[in-house]
């Protein structure tokens, strides 16, 4: 089954795997998953993104740029412009959505969030990369207008302190880790996904 992003956080770009020595028989080499790998070096699970089948539905490529995937359809200017248009697709007929390195740009990321939400089917789930706030990356392009931590996503979707622009949101953060290759370039991925339609209402 394809995946639509790889889980790779403390590895180069198209480095999956790394090979592990054992010390009591040199001579076997033995491949080691990435996910054991971090889970061995930093003493923590690592989540498995999740499999969502294409064919179940559309995969949208929002704020594509020049990045343009062959599973996924590519919104972008000028055909699709998120700061005035709601995403052409009708109510919960998307099956997954990937956002890389564009929620700083739009001017309201809360309304692009909602529209991710209205779109996607029960179950469905949200890839996302966003310059992590303490990084050069985040701070070097004047066109970025918000900045992300790990806790924005629960701040946003479960913060009980204040009702301003008040959502019933039914997404929940599957996956979020600070990667990067050097540290000025720090970014932050999160999954997220909408939680299947029994489930709402029943935090």
């Amino acid at each position: 089954m394809e995946r639509f992003i790889s889980t790779t956080p403390i590895i180069r770009a198209g480095e999956r795997r790394a090979c592990f020595v054992s010390k009591t028989a040199i001579n076997i080499r033995t491949e080691m998953d990435i996910q054991e790998l971090f889970k061995m070096g930093m003493d923590r699970e690592v989540p498995q993104l999740l499999d969502i089948p294409l064919m179940e539905g559309e995969c949208l490529n929002i704020g594509a740029g020049n990045k343009h995937f062959d599973f996924a359809t590519s919104l972008d200017l000028p055909e699709w412009d998120a700061d005035s248009q709601q995403i052409p697709r009708a109510d919960e007929s998307v099956a997954s959505i990937i956002a890389f390195h564009f929620l700083e740009h739009v001017r309201e990321p809360v309304k692009l969030l909602q529209e991710f939400q209205r779109v996607l089917m029960p179950g469905g789930v949200v890839n996302i990369v966003v310059p992590y706030y303490s990084s050069a990356m985040a701070a070097q392009d004047l066109d970025h207008k918000h900045f992300f931590t790990e806790e924005t996503w629960k701040t946003l979707f479960r913060n009980p302190y204040y009702n301003k622009n008040r959502v019933e949101w039914k997404f929940e953060v599957k996956l979020n880790l600070i990667i990067g290759v050097v540290e000025r370039n720090l970014c932050l991925m999160t999954e997220l996904q909408k939680t299947p339609r029994g489930t709402w209402g029943a935090e």
